[in-house]
């Protein structure tokens, strides 16, 4: 006698074979996309850090010179503030350069500038985000 087809068991096998290989495949799946979002994350945050930098080069009124010791770190306040929607503004970041999922969110994150012995340091800093995006 000759039957086409697939009996129950070879079916329902198949289907647990197939589930065993997606949940043994599926936590790299998913370490791999958490790795490729800090990435990308991290890149922008380059980028506005870059910004940042050439922002402070133009407007070196506002950053004086590093302390002459090198045991303190001068801080700017508001001016060392760089808010992201400002070197969005005056053209230092493009709209390419800002994660357009998180549009809103990086707006409102800036960069720190401090500045010790002979250096400036730029530190970019994240700020809450709740009920400010719409």
């Amino acid at each position: 006698m000759n039957k086409k087809g697939f009996t129950l068991v070879e079916l329902l096998g198949t289907i647990i074979l197939l589930s065993i290989i997606a949940l043994i495949a599926l936590p790299s799946v998913i370490s791999l996309l958490t790795t490729s979002q800090e990435e990308i994350n991290n890149s922008y945050r380059s980028a506005a850090i870059s910004a940042a930098r050439n922002y402070v080069n133009d407007n070196m009124d506002s950053f004086p010179k590093a302390l002459e010791s090198a045991t303190e770190k001068k801080e700017y306040g508001e001016n060392g503030n760089i808010k992201m929607q400002t070197l969005l503004d005056e053209g230092y970041l493009t709209d390419s350069s800002i994660n357009k999922e998180k549009t809103c969110e990086m707006m409102n994150d800036y960069i720190k500038v401090t500045s010790d012995y002979k250096k400036y340091d730029f530190e970019y800093i994240e700020v809450s985000d709740e009920g400010v995006c719409n």
